[in-house]
């Protein structure tokens, strides 16, 4: 598997439809060999569809990989998995429709996260490739539409839950809030920031032009895993606090804790993310140097290092997962699924309003940032 081929692609397809196959022949012998029946549901719902997906996901990435056909087994992969969810939960246990719900979990378990990875996996191969050819990728034509069909497919497990007020004041109303705050806020205090710096003797510098922020799907994406980072890192340091102190934030049931701590993350990305989102995103873009004319080096103006740290990848990975074991009282299946839970939550809410944001305010803020700074003769051309 060097790189997408269809023709690789066809032979995972075939394998894992027979896999599937032979998985149904199994579950048949429910008389004699009764422990073949549960291998046969495995082969049949979860490996069989599993790889049959990944093969369908290589053959779509391998039709046009320097035109990043990948994104859309990315895509469906998303879609699939959103539509198996919010169709199965939408259905009560019921014998009678059993094979419906395995059918759709099997969608959302099996098949869904397969194309995803597939995408994942044909995006690093084909971009190590080009880079050692030194070829540059062309743009996907519906690049930009890409983002809001994931925000689309992010809330489509919630379907069920449209006719509930609590819907709206948990998920619906902390985007309006974000984007809000981000789009009254965000440039004025980026400005200051950048004002103090000046007033405490550095050098401002306009070392290029603002560089436009684009609401491709990657830059959407990477840019929502901020916002979201600083949520969880809120919430559980809080947690952490309170917990030696004897009070638990969260409850006791695993589902409602995690609903709970997750709920309480949104608030805090709503209410605080302002620095380590936009503020951030503008000192990377406005194209601002700081110069520091003591030590003559020409840096980026950067966010606090305390700030910094609560979006560093280990808090992100290692928060949640200790959170979800901790409310799982130690079971690792329970847990996995609490923390496929939060992260669903906070990703959806983060991700919209950084969309929001991308696509009706950054780019304005960025030359707004500049121009106050000029008008206040705080910018120069070069440093002295």
């Amino acid at each position: 598997m060097a790189e997408p081929s269809v023709r690789t692609g066809v032979a995972l397809l075939g394998t894992g439809v027979l896999i599937a196959l032979l998985g149904y022949m199994l579950s048949l012998f429910v008389h004699g060999i009764l422990w073949l029946v549960p291998v046969g549901f495995v082969f049949m719902f979860d490996a069989g569809p599993a790889l049959a997906a990944f093969g369908l996901g290589w053959i779509i990435s391998a039709l046009h990989p320097l035109r990043k056909w990948y994104l859309y087994s990315l895509i469906a992969g998303v879609v699939i998995s959103a539509a198996g969810f919010a169709a199965s939960w939408s259905m009560p246990l019921n014998q009678e429709i059993w094979s419906y719900q395995q059918l759709m979990m099997t969608l959302a378990w099996s098949v869904g996260p397969s194309l995803v990875l597939s995408a994942v996996v044909a995006s690093i191969v084909i971009n190590r490739r080009v880079s050692k050819a030194g070829i540059v990728l062309q743009r996907n034509m519906h690049e930009d539409e890409m983002d809001v069909v994931l925000i689309l497919a992010l809330y489509l497990p919630f379907i069920t839950l449209v006719t509930n007020l609590n819907f709206y004041l948990r998920y619906v109303l902390p985007v309006a809030v974000t984007w809000l705050v981000w789009h009254l806020f965000a440039d004025k205090l980026s400005t200051w920031l950048l004002k103090r710096q000046a007033v405490a003797g550095a050098i401002l510098v306009a070392a290029e032009p603002p560089k436009t922020e684009e609401t491709t799907i990657f830059n959407v994406a990477s840019r929502s895993y901020y916002p979201m980072a600083f949520g969880l890192g809120v919430t559980t340091t809080v947690a952490s606090v309170l917990d030696l102190l004897g009070i638990n934030l969260f409850g006791e049931d695993p589902f409602s804790a995690s609903a709970n701590a997750a709920f309480i993350s949104i608030l805090a990305i709503a209410l605080g993310s302002l620095y380590v989102g936009p503020v951030l995103w503008l000192f990377e873009d406005c194209g601002i140097r700081v110069f520091n004319p003591v030590r003559k080096i020409l840096t980026e103006p950067k966010i606090h290092s305390l700030a910094d740290e609560m979006i560093e990848i280990y808090t992100f990975i290692f928060s949640p997962i200790g959170l979800t074991f901790s409310v799982a009282d130690g079971d690792l299946v329970l847990a996995l699924i609490l923390l496929a839970f939060i992260v669903h939550l906070l990703f959806t809410v983060s991700m919209t309003s950084t969309y929001l944001y991308l696509k009706f305010s950054v780019n304005k803020h960025l030359w707004k940032v500049v121009r106050r700074l000029e008008m206040e003769g705080l910018l120069t051309q070069k440093p002295l």
